[in-house]
């Protein structure tokens, strides 16, 4: 989609974002549920601000652009709000949940996780990673990249639109490699029974067992 000031937007399967009809003020601010990938319309008196939030609206992470192109993974059931820079820089921050934090600058290829986990929850990584596995969804790729079942099925269940369900105890299988999401779910599942994990599909319900 394209944004009221040419900003353009890529969205993932499940997502949701929040923008006005129009951008006025000081600065342009968004708000993502979800993932997406953006292009940003250079306008330095404006800075562009995207605001990472739960189904509630609560605020998780927010990210300041401070170059162009960069994706934002804030799924709710997921672990972490992970921050990818593709092109400029960008500066994240935890939006003032668990306490203050000490915004961070990424620069080219670099990605802040920023965790939700209660353990370690308001704690920044950063590390340096292949662009092109991060933004392969917007290619129209699943990429698994030392993932176990969980984090591959959280993946499915949004682009298939399927309930997921695991019974008895599961390998510790981890999966690397990427797939069409022109597939069909069958297609997919038929790949991934090449390791110690098998599927009973019922309607939505997938049960995921060994």
């Amino acid at each position: 989609m394209v944004l009221p000031d040419g900003t353009r937007a890529w969205l993932n399967a499940a997502s949701v974002l929040r923008f006005p009809i129009a951008f006025t003020g000081s600065e342009r601010r968004v708000q993502l549920s979800g993932e997406a990938y953006f292009d940003v319309a250079k306008d330095p008196a404006m800075p562009f601000r995207v605001e990472a939030t739960d189904a509630n609206g609560r605020e998780m992470n927010t990210v300041e652009v401070m170059g162009t192109e960069f994706n934002v993974n804030a799924y709710e059931n997921e672990p972490t709000v992970k921050t990818t820079l593709v092109e400029g820089k960008v500066k994240v921050s935890n939006g003032g949940r668990n306490g203050s934090l000490q915004p961070v600058i990424l620069t080219n290829g670099m990605q802040s996780i920023y965790s939700l986990d209660l353990g370690t929850a308001g704690n920044f990584q950063l590390r340096q990673v292949d662009t092109d596995d991060v933004v392969a969804w917007k290619n129209g790729l699943f990429n698994f990249n030392n993932a176990d079942i969980k984090s591959v099925m959280r993946q499915l269940a949004r682009w298939y639109d399927v309930d997921v369900v695991y019974e008895g105890a599961l390998p510790n299988e981890k999966f690397d490699g990427e797939i069409s999401r022109n597939s069909t779910l069958s297609e997919v599942f038929k790949i991934l029974e090449l390791s110690a994990i098998h599927f009973k599909v019922e309607g939505r319900k997938v049960t995921v067992m060994p």
